[in-house]
């Protein structure tokens, strides 16, 4: 018998079920990761957080695995303010954040009667403030800078979605400048 006449060897049909199961496996895996991706609000930057209800009128929380406050104004509106200013965003090697000074502060009182004329109107009449200690930087609750003219806390749109949640869009930043009695002109990011 020559060469040329012996059958040729067959791959065993394990191996290609195997294959077939392994693709297969890994199809449905992929497309069980894109959904959750999809669903999570990921794909654009949208974090859906609790019911709008939860938030009481003239409350800040923080949200900090994201660094940022939500900010509900008596009106009912919600404001998102990213939690690093201009300032700390810019330097690489210091940054400090911005947080709630403490209402049992003894310094809150006249930090208040201070700049009560530069608080925004839908922040007028708020004990809520918040502090930068790294530059010295004092805001009111809407992320209106207090102490000096300049940038104010960066915002994120924000949104109520059909389920009622809060809907922040960290995506895309809005950015202002306090410049006199103008609380808030429009800036570049």
């Amino acid at each position: 018998m020559e060469h040329d006449d012996l059958p040729s060897p067959r791959p065993p049909v394990f191996l290609g079920c195997f294959t077939a199961v392994a693709i297969l496996v890994l199809v449905f895996g992929m497309g069980s990761c894109l959904v959750v991706y999809w669903e999570s609000g990921a794909d654009t930057g949208d974090i859906r957080l609790e019911l709008a209800e939860a938030y009481a009128p003239g409350t800040v929380q923080y949200v900090g695995q994201r660094n940022f406050y939500v900010a509900r104004l008596l009106d009912g509106s919600f404001l998102a303010l990213a939690d690093l200013d201009a300032a700390n965003r810019a330097n690489p090697a210091r940054r400090c954040r911005v947080y709630p000074i403490p209402s049992a502060d003894p310094a809150l009182p006249s930090l208040i009667d201070r700049y009560k004329e530069r608080m925004s109107s839908a922040a007028r009449g708020s004990t809520l403030l918040l502090r930068e200690d790294c530059n010295g930087a004092l805001y009111d609750f809407t992320g209106v800078r207090l102490d000096a003219d300049g940038p104010n806390l960066d915002r994120y749109p924000t949104a109520i979605d059909p389920t009622g949640r809060l809907v922040v869009d960290v995506s895309e930043r809005q950015c202002s400048s306090r410049e006199g009695p103008r609380t808030a002109v429009p800036r570049e990011c």
